[in-house]
């Protein structure tokens, strides 16, 4: 089923802009007064094209609100927004260029076209790509089910069996001497990248053991040997599907077998990630559990009576660091003989055991039932060095004895399975589908979320990150319902949702599009031949995480930007790669339009003289099939913020979930309007004080009365600058009023230049910049 409905939400960003212009009201019996800006036409213009405006609040017990409108007549303040209005307009659109490419994008409206998304059928669509892919890891999985079934078969247990095989934790470990340790062997390793850059060997499996149990044991033996099969078919899933991650067979009698082949060391960051998982546990008071097995029974036999739940196994279990009592009034009632653990040596002979009796039946029946998990987090992540985000889930099925003198007795071997990396899965969901603020999400069948820009399962404790508790049980309501922080800057923007599930999975998928702009796509059509030479350019980008071309299937394509997998496909070099034609249509197309841009920002630089002020770092421009092109106005060592438009700055570049920040607030504003942005030279969470500013447009395509974004720039600039220009404009007084007597320099005059949601962009004192104006103080 697909379904689509509708929702009015304003969503949180961490620095976008703007809704209403903030109230800020004088408090009668304060001295001080808040004097807004009453514009003329031409200040009122510069507030429509820049989202910014002035604000005076006028210090000093003695001062009456009359007394400080006569000092300071609001002509002389207008004079001030429309000098430095005027000036400011002026200059980011100069360095910008934009007015440059809103022309570009009008000469060609004729040959354009802008459709109408449709919510349903790219939902839809999406879905059938996403059942696609995952069908295909249950294939893996099923391939593996069957060669260890068949492996068991073949095998007889062999109480002297002699084999060696590689250990995880030993290979390519040394004695004094110099020689291999036992089970030690030499094992190449080599860093992949499609494996999060873990030395790693694709030829052949691993095999990792807990500590406590013996390594050459007969039953890890025949189980290891017997195993040896799966190698095969390891290799051989990966060459058919190689966005598989890793495969594995964790066998009932105690041993996991990794593919691709890693070693495991007991390394700090190993040491870390297990302190994380026990060092909320405390033993806290003494649990009296009797009523609740009591309970618990009456409930799974009243289930049993009335032929309801799950109708699957069903199991208590009590786990605990010691009981008071040893329950058995109650066992002898409901469950005898009961399952009992004191030890960790007893849980091999009893848990296992245990395990047989409930896969029961399911081997009698053949049922090899697929299971998929909830989403989890990447062990990696829980080093101290990770800095960015990867969750799974996997697909599993149980392997079962078919040998016919143990089938009456249900032997589990173990289990196979997979992982998935749901940001693979999210791929399939292109971004320039779905417009500047449209994305897509995943759900389970418990209405926990899989995948969703806004889950953020990640918290930062000094320089480390850690796993929020419960991060992977979310629920959809908690990431789409408003955020009232006032600290935070929103967009409000109108939402459609549609949705439908993934066949054959748990899963679900929701696709959500904006109103206005974002229901409809720029279709745009240019020569290969026009479009493949202005892609030539050291200064042009692609998003990285965009798919324009496939480079997962072969392995000699893996190593290709796509940008160079782009260019390869173009000249038809190399004709095995598989391309998304119409997303590369629409970066040809882009090119070309944006290609005299370069040219403009070239001249611009070229015409600024070593003694000229320093205005702009860099110029900017971004389009909706992902394409960025930036060029610098001074040498790089000076660029004042240098992460901008990095990798490493997320905010300001295409990303697998969202459009940059910068492209994102220009396109909730008429095309040519600025929207400012103070930035932090080292980084958001650094506690330096703003340097940096960044103003950005829209560029807006109009066709058959539809609009659709085509395109956002901007420009880069000192703080310093601004502040300079501002203070210059307010030194200036009408010439009716005779000589200036007051400017914003002065000690009883604060000044500030706000945005539309009351952050100050421009103060006298540092430090204000950046905070929101009605949480500073009016002094009385």
């Amino acid at each position: 089923m697909v379904c689509g409905c509708s929702a009015l939400l304003p969503l949180p960003n961490p620095r976008p802009t703007m809704p209403a212009t903030p109230n800020f009201l004088a408090n009668p019996s304060s001295s001080s007064r808040w004097i807004p800006l009453q514009p003329m036409p031409v200040a009122w213009a510069f507030v429509q094209k820049t989202s910014a405006l002035l604000w005076l609040l006028l210090l000093g017990t003695s001062l009456s609100p009359a007394w400080g409108q006569a000092k300071i007549p609001l002509e002389t303040v207008k004079l001030w927004a429309d000098t430095f209005g005027g000036d400011l307009y002026n200059t980011v659109t100069k360095y910008s260029g934009s007015l440059l490419l809103q022309k570009k994008y009008k000469d060609v409206e004729s040959s354009l076209k802008i459709e109408e998304v449709d919510g349903l059928e790219l939902v839809r669509k999406f879905s059938e790509d996403m059942e696609n892919m995952l069908r295909r890891k249950v294939e893996a999985v099923q391939n593996l089910v069957e060669a260890a079934e068949e492996a068991d078969l073949n095998h007889e247990f062999n109480e002297s069996l002699v084999f060696d095989y590689y250990n995880s934790v030993l290979i390519n470990e040394r004695d004094e001497k110099g020689n291999f340790v036992e089970l030690g062997a030499e094992f190449l390793l080599e860093s992949n990248a499609h494996f999060s850059n873990l030395p790693v060997n694709t030829s052949i499996s691993s095999v990792q053991l807990p500590t406590n149990v013996y390594n050459k044991d007969p039953d890890i033996l025949n189980g290891v040997y017997m195993s040896e099969a799966l190698n095969a078919v390891f290799v051989e899933n990966f060459q058919r599907d190689p966005t598989l991650t890793w495969q594995y067979f964790g066998s009932a009698t105690g041993f996991f077998r990794i593919y691709p082949g890693i070693l495991v060391q007991a390394d700090r960051d190993n040491r870390e990630h297990f302190k994380l998982l026990v060092e909320e546990l405390m033993v806290k008071g003494v649990g009296v559990v009797d009523q609740a097995l009591r309970e618990a029974f009456q409930i799974l036999k009243q289930f049993q009576e009335a032929k309801q739940g799950s109708l699957c196994n069903q199991a208590i279990m009590l786990i605990s660091d010691g009981a008071v009592e040893d329950y058995e009034p109650v066992f002898e009632k409901y469950n005898w003989p009961d399952c009992k653990i004191s030890t960790l040596a007893d849980t091999q002979e009893n848990v296992m055991e245990y395990l047989h009796v409930l896969s029961r039946p399911m081997v009698i029946n053949h049922d090899h039932d697929i299971i998929w998990t909830e989403a989890y987090m990447d062990s990696k992540l829980l080093s101290s060095q990770a800095q960015s985000l990867t969750l799974l889930t996997t697909v599993a099925m149980p392997v079962f004895s078919k040998k016919n003198e143990t089938r009456s007795h249900g032997i589990l071997l173990g289990v196979v399975g997979s992982d998935v990396a749901l940001r693979e899965l999210m791929k399939l969901a292109p971004r320039y589908k779905l417009g500047v603020h449209g994305y897509a999400f995943l759900n389970t069948n418990n209405g926990y979320i899989l995948s969703h820009p806004d889950l953020r399962p990640l918290y930062r404790e000094g320089k480390k990150l850690k796993p929020k508790p419960n991060y992977n049980s979310v629920d959809l309501s908690e990431v789409e319902w408003e955020d009232q922080a006032e600290s935070k800057r929103v967009l409000f923007l109108t939402n459609d949702y549609f949705f439908t599930d993934i066949s054959d999975t748990p899963f679900s998928l929701g696709v959500v599009l904006s109103r206005g702009h974002g229901e409809y796509i720029l279709l745009g059509n240019t020569s290969v031949e026009e479009g493949l030479h202005d892609l030539l350019h050291p200064d042009l980008a692609l998003a990285g995480d965009w798919i324009y071309c496939i480079t997962d299937i072969d392995p000699d394509h893996r190593k290709l930007s796509q940008l160079e997998a782009m260019i390869r496909f173009l000249t038809r070099k190399d004709p095995d790669l598989e391309c998304d034609e119409e997303l590369v249509r629409e970066v040809l197309f882009d090119a070309v339009v944006t290609a005299p841009m370069e040219a403009y920002w070239t001249a611009l630089a070229l015409n600024m003289s070593e003694e000229s002020e320093h205005v702009v770092d860099m110029a900017f421009l971004g389009t909706r099939a992902g394409l960025l092109r930036s060029s610098l106005f001074v040498g790089s060592e000076k660029v004042s913020d240098r992460k901008f438009l990095t990798p490493e700055d997320e905010a300001s570049v295409f990303t697998l979930d969202r459009f940059p920040l910068w492209y994102r607030q220009a396109s909730e504003h008429p095309a040519g309007s600025f929207v400012f942005n103070l930035r932090w030279a080292e980084g958001p969470e650094s506690a330096g004080e703003p340097m940096v500013v960044t103003a950005s447009t829209a560029v807006a395509v109009t066709v058959d009365k539809r609009t659709a974004i085509a395109a956002a720039a901007g420009v880069q600039m000192k703080l310093e600058f601004l502040q300079r220009k501002f203070w210059a404009a307010t030194r200036q007084c009408s010439t009716v009023d005779g000589p200036c007597t007051q400017s914003c320099e002065d000690s009883d005059l604060d000044c500030f230049v706000i945005d539309n949601n009351g952050f100050i962009l421009i103060s006298k004192r540092s430090r204000e910049p950046g905070i929101k104006l009605r949480k500073k103080p009016i002094q009385t």
